[in-house]
C-alpha cells in the first residue's frame, strides 16, 4: 500500500493519500480528508488502466472546487427542508446552506473533517471519525467509522457504523463522480444505466422531495431498461427542468429488508467498463451531473456540465418531514450499519454495449 502526502486542506490542515493495488494492478486511492474516495483505476476490454473518478490533485483543490467529490456524505446525506427537524418533541436547527434547506451535513459537514486512518489489512482501511454533540446542529456525541475494502474481483466496499450517546438522525452515502470512459474524457450522456427501481420521489422547485412516490414506468425516470442516460435528459418534463436534468431519489426493491442488493448498473460501451452497485439502503441518489462548473481536475483534465453521474445509496431525503418515508432516527447507543459495494467489470460486447 502506497502512501504520500495530498497536501493541506483550505485552512492547513495536513492531509495523506492512501493507494491500494490488487492483483491485476487495478487500485482505489483514499484521503482522510472527508473520508474520501480520490481515484479508482480498473481495466477497459483491451486491459487499459484508466481513473474513472473525479477529482483533483490536492486536498485543497476539493474544496475549491468540488467540495463534495468522492467524499463521505454526513451526519445527514442530502436535503433537510428548511435545515431543522423534530425529534422526541424538540426541534434542531441546521445550518442552511443550500437557501433555507440544509444540504449534505451543513457549512462543516463530514467532508470538511480530517478522520483518522488506520491500515487494516493489505485491501482494506479504515477512517474513524467523532462527531461533536452539537456539531452542524445535531444532537448527541457519535462515533462514526467508514471501512473501505478493495478486493481481487475491482469491488469497492464500503462500510459505514456509527453510535451515538443522544437520539439523533443519520443518513451517511458516498459522494463519487464517476465516468466509465476515465475521468475528463467528456459527457457521460451515452453511458447505459438501469435502476433496479419502480418508483421515484418528485422533487420541488427547492429540490426537496415533495412527499409523493410515482411509479416511474412509462415516464422520463424509467430506467428499468439499460438505456443511455441521455435518451431522455432534455425532454420537456417538469421533473428534469428543475434540476435541469436527473437529481433524483429512487425506490429500490429489496429482495430482503437489510439485505444487500442489486440497485444499478452502468455500462460504457466504448470502453467496455461497467459498473454494478450492491446496497442494503432503500434508495439511491441518481445524479447526472447538470450542475457541474467548468473546472481543472487532477492532472490537468478538464470537467464541466454532464461529465459525471453519481449513484449514491441512502435512506430517502427530507425522511424526517415525511411519515411514509423510512426513518433515518439514531436511537442513543444503537449502532447504525450500511453497506454498499461498487463492483466494476467489462462487458465484451461493443455493438450491444451489454
Amino acid at each position: 500500500m502506497e502512501i504520500k502526502s495530498f497536501g493541506n486542506t483550505w485552512d492547513g490542515r495536513k492531509a495523506l493519500c492512501w493507494t491500494i493495488t490488487n492483483g491485476s494492478g487495478a487500485q482505489l486511492s483514499l484521503t482522510g480528508f472527508g473520508a474520501r474516495i480520490t481515484g479508482i483505476c480498473v481495466p477497459d476490454r483491451d486491459g487499459r488502466m484508466e481513473d474513472v473518478v473525479l477529482g483533483f490533485d490536492t486536498a485543497e483543490e476539493f474544496t475549491q472546487k468540488g467540495r463534495y467529490f468522492g467524499t463521505t456524505v454526513g451526519r445527514y446525506a442530502n436535503r433537510l427542508a428548511g435545515a431543522s427537524f423534530r425529534l422526541n418533541g424538540s426541534v434542531y436547527k441546521l445550518y442552511a446552506n443550500k437557501g433555507t434547506n440544509s444540504l449534505h451535513g451543513g457549512k462543516s459537514g463530514f467532508d470538511d473533517k480530517i478522520w483518522k486512518a488506520d491500515i487494516t489489512g493489505e485491501d482494506s482501511i479504515r477512517f474513524t471519525y467523532e462527531s461533536a454533540d452539537g456539531e452542524e446542529g445535531y444532537p448527541g456525541k457519535m462515533d462514526v467509522t467508514v471501512c473501505y475494502r478493495f478486493t481481487e474481483e475491482n469491488e469497492v466496499e464500503i462500510t459505514y457504523r456509527a453510535v451515538s450517546d443522544k437520539d439523533t438522525i443519520i443518513n451517511l452515502t458516498n459522494h463519487a463522480f464517476y465516468n466509465l470512459k476515465g475521468h475528463g474524457n467528456g459527457s457521460i450522456l451515452g453511458h447505459k444505466l438501469k435502476l433496479y427501481s419502480s418508483f421515484f420521489t418528485p422533487v420541488n422547485a427547492d429540490m426537496v422531495p415533495d412527499g409523493s412516490i410515482l411509479p416511474v414506468k412509462g415516464t422520463v425516470m424509467d430506467f428499468t431498461g439499460l438505456h443511455p442516460i441521455g435518451d431522455q435528459i432534455d425532454k420537456t418534463d417538469e421533473q428534469l427542468r428543475l434540476v435541469e436534468g436527473y437529481d433524483h431519489n429512487f425506490i429500490l426493491q429489496k429482495e430482503e429488508r437489510g439485505s444487500l442488493s442489486k440497485a444499478a448498473e452502468v455500462v460504457e460501451p466504448e470502453s467496455g467498463r461497467t459498473m454494478t452497485v450492491f446496497t442494503d439502503q432503500p434508495g439511491i441518489q441518481f445524479y447526472s451531473g447538470n450542475l457541474m462548473k467548468p473546472c481543472t481536475g487532477k492532472g490537468g483534465r478538464e470537467y464541466g456540465k454532464r461529465d459525471a453521474f453519481c449513484l449514491e445509496a441512502q435512506c430517502f431525503p427530507n425522511s424526517m418531514e415525511v411519515t411514509h418515508f423510512p426513518t433515518p432516527v439514531l436511537r442513543a447507543n444503537d449502532t447504525y450499519e450500511q453497506k454498499t459495494v461498487y463492483q466494476f467489470g467489462i462487458c465484451r460486447d461493443k455493438e450491444k454495449g451489454e
